[in-house]
């Protein structure tokens, strides 16, 4: 339950025996990629069925380019924006209301890798309502049915299988994500599930670990490989997960 991964060159220095305790990273990768998901996962899949469904072609062409825009900024951009302009804009709200807000927050790192990631919800669940048959569309029209109720009952069952893709790919991204958590999250490995406190990542202390001349078989090597490892495991399940999800939900469609 505790990181803390600095040992010492000789034995005789202080500290040397570090603390590699995995759990305190993995729930602030968590925390964060939760956040991002809460901001992503609904601003993504309402601007994919209003692009789909309800915008005009013009005013299509020039917003989902202009949302796909935001994959192409390098996350260092987001990481600055996150640094310089929402975690002091997090913590004087959060002064304000009397909360004490670390300034290196998960809320901020959260929010900022929300927006960076609502293109990968957005552009591909687009393409997959979309690809949902017009037919559909028309014999539930030919009921009666608004088209509200042809989007819950009929397009989304239709393409959920896609959007659970595009989610799970969301997920991916941002719990691989390392600039902005870099700069608006700290280095703090702290076990708690506060978002206004700092944490940190996997991947950023993996990045930390193999930082400079090490040994292959010393502990911070050794300990950064492990990490990814146990990172790969959990991306892993995930995608198992999922697949099993939507395997099950298609043959019950069908």
């Amino acid at each position: 339950l505790q990181w803390s991964p600095q040992t010492a060159l000789r034995s005789d220095q202080v500290g040397s025996s570090g603390a590699f305790g995995s759990v305190p990273l993995f729930t602030g990768t968590l925390l964060i990629s939760g956040i991002a998901m809460l901001v992503a996962v609904p601003i993504g899949l309402m601007s994919a069925l209003f692009l789909s469904e309800y915008a005009t072609p013009r005013f299509r062409a020039i917003a989902k380019p202009a949302l796909e825009i935001l994959a192409g900024i390098p996350t260092v951009v987001y990481g600055f924006f996150a640094a310089l302009t929402v975690a002091p804009l997090i913590r004087q709200i959060g002064t304000a209301l009397g909360l004490h807000v670390a300034s290196e927050s998960a809320l901020a790192a959260g929010l900022v890798m929300g927006i960076m990631i609502i293109p990968f919800v957005s552009s591909l669940s687009d393409d997959v309502i979309n690809a949902v048959p017009q037919s559909m569309r028309d014999g539930s029209y030919a009921l009666g049915a608004t088209r509200s109720e042809t989007i819950k009952r009929v397009l989304l069952p239709a393409a959920l299988p896609g959007i659970v893709g595009s989610i799970l790919l969301a997920v991916s991204r941002a719990i691989g994500e390392t600039m902005i958590v870099v700069m608006a999250a700290g280095l703090s490995a702290n076990l708690t599930a506060n978002p206004l406190a700092a944490v940190t990542t996997v991947t950023v202390q993996i990045v930390t670990l193999l930082t400079g001349d090490q040994e292959f078989d010393s502990a911070k090597t050794l300990a950064a490989f492990a990490l990814g490892l146990l990172l790969f495991t959990v991306t892993l399940i995930l995608n198992v997960i999922a697949l099993h999800v939507v395997r099950k939900y298609r043959e019950q469609y069908e």
